[in-house]
């Protein structure tokens, strides 16, 4: 079993494309067994709750023609992994708080990878505020989980504290991007990787 820890953010799109390179990577290798652990990195810790208005944030932090270019070279890689995150008209980008605990919850269930997938296809493709309590519940039992359980988790403000110390933890251990993957404890990749790449790293790794 490989294990692969994954530091990442929930509105991050080279964290989706990621994703969706490791899965492509791993259909390419038999008989190879993986398990991803997901944790917090937040783009944008200080963000207020409701987020921030996305142009306002884009003109700030980007001169046009260098927010044009990244977001083509987006839009390509994201189509090479089968994602459609061109079509986001959500006028705010969200804070994402509230979107790792409900990472950090769905450990306690079968369904921590879909939870991750689901919050990227919401935000991406969907165009939902995944900051809001409701979208997240709908996500939390699309996913299988119990949203009796998880409504009141957010009702009593749960768990504020692991998901602080959890990022404080990956930014002292020398994080300063995402997506960061940590192999069998040991291998450090950082960005998305190319499918060939992941391919050549996951059949070198699975025949030691």
């Amino acid at each position: 079993m490989i294990k692969i820890d994954v530091i990442s953010d929930t509105i991050c799109p080279w964290c989706f494309i990621g994703k969706r390179n490791f899965e492509k990577a791993i259909s390419q290798v038999p008989g190879i067994e993986v398990k991803f652990s997901y944790s917090t990195f937040q783009l944008n810790p200080n963000f207020p709750k409701e987020g921030v208005d996305k142009k306002e944030y884009i003109s700030r932090k980007f001169n046009n023609d260098h927010y044009s270019n990244m977001k083509e070279r987006i839009k390509d890689e994201a189509i090479k992994s089968g994602i459609s995150i061109s079509n986001n008209t959500l006028t705010i980008i969200p804070n994402t708080f509230n979107s790792h605990k409900l990472i950090l919850w769905s450990k306690e269930y079968d369904c921590h990878t879909e939870i991750v997938e689901n919050l990227f296809k919401a935000y991406f493709e969907d165009s939902k505020d995944i900051s809001n309590v409701d979208i997240l519940l709908e996500i939390a039992e699309n996913s299988g989980m119990d949203k009796r359980i998880i409504k009141q988790k957010f009702l009593d403000d749960l768990d504020n504290e692991i998901i602080i110390e959890e990022e404080r933890k990956n930014r002292e251990n020398g994080v300063m991007g995402v997506p960061t993957y940590i192999i069998n404890d040991g291998i450090t990749l950082t960005g998305s990787q190319p499918v060939d790449s992941l391919v050549r790293l996951l059949e070198h790794i699975n025949s030691d």
